[in-house]
């Protein structure tokens, strides 16, 4: 049985756990298309080297969470950290095309099974929805504080000391988290969950579970493509503008910095404002300041707008977790996290292998317009009203 103190401990490990994990995962992003370059892989193939990095977990995902509803988190979280260690030493290898993308492969694999175990496992330590959001947004902090340092260190490793020795110092800094894990307790259920009936296989069926789950979904669609067009082709257009793979670092990690800063004004923002203002306003706004990356070429400019870009979208992110969380059946949220995930990597597959058409017909600049178009579109489809994620809520106590 787990009682409070034991929820307020394994809370902070596997905050703590995520900083250095993602320290590793994130540090290689702004990386991978610079030493891509290396290579000789243009910008066109750049979205299809994005989109592998995706491509396994979006067929994963889904037994992922089926597997961790009856299993329970401890053990993918171990193993995770393992494989995605394992997958950015496959470059010192093989410092090839082929390493590359069989690395960008299996981190793909790992850092999708360590981000839905880590949602599941803060996720189900509370039953009232308010404490569900602190915990996430904890949990988070953990995350955008990686994600500040993690592609500051890879930057300047890269620079001074080569991309194969970066990717694999940053896959030494996953390793770190191992053994913050282990005092993990095990979260395995105490009683199993039924097995599946032929007619519950079919994945779509968990958009039945809750009207408005599939703007949940939505809300980290947009992020989660917008998060990645931004790693994957600012540092292309940096690059072509003359800034060095150390300075691509720190705008990146300051642009990450943006979530840091949110997530200590969330939950305030979100007791001002209310959940879903928070949400279209941050994914609007966004959308917005895309369309100013390619308007200049200025060091300063587009460090701030970079940061602007990262506080909007730190906040959605965080959000939408517990939203999903909110609507999920309580038997169901490895389930419907996994297809969340799942529908994420389905939207970091096609998005990246569009884009990188756009960036051959129009350029890098055309990406980050269609970027924000996209964005601020799809920001006047993700209202969700306060009172049906509360009575969601509410079912699961």
């Amino acid at each position: 049985m787990t009682g409070p103190i034991s929820r307020l401990r394994r809370m902070p490990l596997v905050a703590i756990a995520a900083f250095f994990f993602v320290i590793g995962i994130m540090g290689t992003r702004p990386l991978v298309p610079l030493y891509a370059l290396t290579l000789e892989i243009g910008p066109g193939e750049i979205g299809v080297l994005v989109a592998v990095h995706s491509l396994l977990p979006l067929l994963l995902a889904l037994p992922f969470g089926k597997w961790m509803d009856t299993r329970g988190t401890r053990t993918a979280l171990l193993v995770s950290v393992l494989v995605s260690a394992a997958g950015l030493m496959i470059p010192a290898l093989l410092p090839d095309r082929t390493g590359l993308y069989l690395s960008q492969t299996v981190t793909g694999i790992g850092w999708a099974a360590f981000i839905l175990a880590a949602q599941k496992n803060i996720g189900g330590m509370e039953n009232d929805s308010w404490s569900r959001e602190r915990n996430v947004a904890t949990f988070s902090l953990g995350v955008a504080i990686g994600s500040l340092f993690g592609p500051l260190i890879g930057g300047f490793l890269a620079e001074f000391a080569g991309y194969i020795v970066a990717l694999a110092g940053l896959g030494a800094a996953i390793v770190i988290a191992l053994p913050i894990m282990i005092p993990l307790r095990d979260d395995r259920p105490d009683t199993a969950a039924p097995v599946p009936t032929p007619s519950s296989r079919n994945p779509l069926k968990i958009l039945g579970y809750h009207r408005y789950l599939g703007r949940a979904l939505l809300i980290s669609a947009l992020i989660l493509m917008a998060k990645d067009m931004y790693v994957a082709y600012f540092p292309l257009y940096a690059y072509a503008i003359g800034l060095s793979a150390s300075w691509v670092g720190i705008i990146i990690a300051i642009h990450n910095g943006g979530g840091v800063i949110m997530r200590f004004f969330l939950l305030p923002l979100v007791r001002a404002f209310g959940k879903n203002r928070v949400v279209v306003s941050s994914v609007l706004f966004s959308g917005l300041f895309f369309f100013a990356i390619p308007l200049t070429e200025n060091l300063a400019v587009l460090t701030l707008v970079s940061l602007i870009i990262g506080l909007g979208l730190g906040l959605g992110q965080p959000l939408s977790i517990t939203t999903t969380i909110n609507l999920s059946p309580p038997d169901k949220v490895g389930e419907v996290l996994g297809f969340r995930l799942s529908w994420n990597r389905l939207t970091q597959v096609l998005t990246p292998l569009s884009f990188g058409g756009v960036a051959v017909l129009s350029g890098v600049s055309g990406v980050f317009l269609l970027v924000g178009l996209v964005l601020a579109v799809g920001s006047f489809r993700l209202w969700i009203p306060a009172d049906a994620e509360a009575a969601g809520a509410r079912e699961r106590r």
